[in-house]
């Protein structure tokens, strides 16, 4: 939702609003617009008597009711049964009656309160209702402005400067939500590790026994022949930067690598580094952090050769590198700037499509290129990886890059991984997770906590993305198709795009011609999403609601990925639910 473009009332807090939000002494009660544009604070710290009164204008809420969802009970009566036999409790929409007091200035103003208020509401597009307390933080409901509502007697606010309106409001989720709970599993591949335990005490030539430095590479020769150029080293726990003192700096940049006593053994790479700080921000180039991989070798130093991912405030930025040349492959902008203990991944090159490349941070992918031709260098010549800084020029000391507390690496292989997701309701409703499925892989989720029963799913090829929905009661789909970049085609030799020429299209349908292709390793079509679902969840896979007399506890969901690579993973989220939001 945007950000909103006005806010009732408009002033500041006086110090004894600051006192009843610090403190928690009064819960906030907010109605925003439908489109996100008007925020009305009703009650609380933010809401009359506790702001400015040097800006009146402000909507009060006077009366409340109806927060709690109603709700029927289903039960069935036997011919001669004494009472009934409960099956079970269905909640309504929960309906809201409100109450608020529109006040202005002078009736000029008040006028337009009442407008904005009632231009917010709407009967097809639903606004926001929220609550926050210290105790159970934000929850909200989206609510309609529900028919037979009795606004107010348009002449009431002649010549005055209150006018008290009755609102009804239709929440049709019937509960309360907050902040969804994520959690997700994917591969590791960490073959090599340097967690930086080793001090080399501020050598600006030396960052230990495994890391060649080459400075400036973009000059083929720049070897860190001054101190007062900055320059990297290692504290014991982080490979660090150390800036060029005094005002009027200049820019300098370091390739480290590729690391000597590890090549992986295939061109499919995953390289990751996790930050220990914010890159500086600075006018006019900020710092920038580099992964590298495929990196060739001359001796001990790197030879110009390999890939580069760069990322800092602004923009990230993959390029390829031949004989030290630099040339962009994609890039794309970067809202927020990376943050300390970000992890930021490199992959390179998947099972059977070797020239395509991801860069992840967190787990989610930020940016994605396919390759079109061979102009970089893959072979098992290039097979190093690294890592890089890039300082930049400042008025006062250079602008420092992060530093980096971990490098690691491996081969982005198939494999198989078994794990679980962490799962946790705040809420009082049983929660049901959704899936995003990252390919490549076949997965298998279990059918809620502490069960050995699962559904699968795949297999998905590279680059696919599914979402998978895991309540059964839901009327919307439970599988979409979120694909974004379209599976790389098979790449067929001469013999195999002969056989398939002469099958021709008729095998699409045909399972016997599929059986005749698959035979010379030709793959059949994959089929609709929905093919590749195999099993239903059931009630089950919810996750209990918090119980009111214990701390929220983690459930854990089981979780395999065969044929996974280093993008195959698993996000699972979950919105909390609760009757009352208070």
């Amino acid at each position: 939702m945007t950000t909103p473009g006005l806010t009732y009332p408009s002033g500041q807090l006086t110090p004894h609003g600051w006192w009843h939000l610090i403190n928690g002494t009064r819960p906030t009660m907010r109605l925003r617009a439908h489109d996100g544009s008007i925020d009305f604070y009703l009650l609380g710290p933010y809401a009359p008597p506790y702001h400015d009164p040097m800006t009146p204008e402000a909507v009060v809420a006077t009366s409340l009711k109806g927060l709690i969802p109603p709700w029927q009970d289903i039960t069935q009566k036997g011919a001669v049964q004494d009472g009934v036999t409960y099956i079970d409790s269905l909640y309504d929409p929960t309906e809201v009656e409100l109450v608020v007091e529109c006040m202005a200035r002078d009736p000029k103003r008040l006028r337009q309160v009442v407008r904005d208020l009632i231009g917010s509401l709407d009967a097809k597009k639903p606004a926001e209702l929220a609550f926050s307390t210290p105790e159970l933080g934000w929850w909200w409901a989206p609510v309609r402005w529900r028919g037979g509502s009795s606004v107010a007697d348009p002449l009431a606010n002649q010549a005055r400067t209150r006018q008290r309106l009755s609102l009804r409001l239709t929440a049709d989720d019937a509960f309360w939500r907050s902040y969804d709970d994520v959690s997700s599993t994917g591969f590791s591949y960490e073959a090599m590790t340097d967690t930086f335990t080793y001090s080399t005490s501020f050598n600006q030539n030396w960052m230990g026994a495994n890391w060649p430095l080459s400075y400036n590479p973009s000059l083929a020769g720049d070897f860190a022949s001054s101190r007062d150029a900055g320059y990297v080293f290692s504290n014991g726990s982080q490979a660090c930067w150390f800036d060029q003192p005094g005002t009027v700096t200049s820019t300098r940049s370091v390739v480290i690598g590729p690391y000597r006593t590890f090549n992986t053994v295939t061109d499919n790479q995953v390289v990751n580094i996790v930050l220990g700080s914010m890159p500086e921000m600075a006018i006019p180039e900020s710092a920038y952090n580099d992964i590298w991989a495929r990196m060739g070798r001359s001796g001990d130093a790197w030879n110009g050769n390999g890939i580069r991912a760069r990322f800092g405030p602004g923009y990230v930025r993959l390029s390829r590198f031949n004989n030290f040349v630099e040339t962009p492959l994609a890039d794309r902008g970067l809202v927020l700037p990376p943050m300390p203990g970000d992890k930021f991944t490199l992959l390179c090159g998947t099972e059977g499509n070797p020239r395509f490349y991801t860069l992840q941070r967190n787990g989610l992918d930020i940016l994605t290129h396919q390759e079109r031709g061979t102009a970089s260098v893959m072979n098992s010549s290039h097979r190093g990886i690294g890592f890089g800084m890039q300082a930049a020029a400042a008025l006062i000391t250079q602008a420092t890059p992060a530093s980096v507390r971990k490098v690691s690496a491996g081969d982005n292989n198939a494999v198989s991984r078994n794990g679980f997701l962490a799962c946790t309701n705040i809420g009082d409703q049983p929660m049901y997770r959704d899936y995003t499925l990252f390919g490549p892989g076949i997965f298998r989720i279990g059918d809620g906590p502490g069960t050995d029963e699962y559904v699968e799913f795949g297999p998905l090829l590279p680059n696919q993305v599914a979402f998978l929905r895991s309540d059964p009661r839901s009327r919307t789909p439970l599988v979409v198709d979120l694909t974004s970049t379209p599976p790389t085609p098979q790449e067929l030799n001469f013999f195999q795009k002969a056989i398939k020429q002469f099958t021709g299209s008729a095998a699409n349908g045909n399972a016997f011609l599929q059986q005749i292709q698959s035979a010379f390793g030709i793959l059949p079509p994959q089929g609709p999403m929905y093919s590749l679902l195999k099993g239903r969840f059931s009630t089950r896979a919810a996750i209990p609601p918090k119980s009111q007399g214990r701390p929220a506890q983690p459930y854990y969901v089981k979780v395999e990925i065969d044929n996974g690579t280093g993008a195959s993973r698993v996000i699972s989220s979950g919105t909390p639910l609760r009757r009352w939001p208070l």
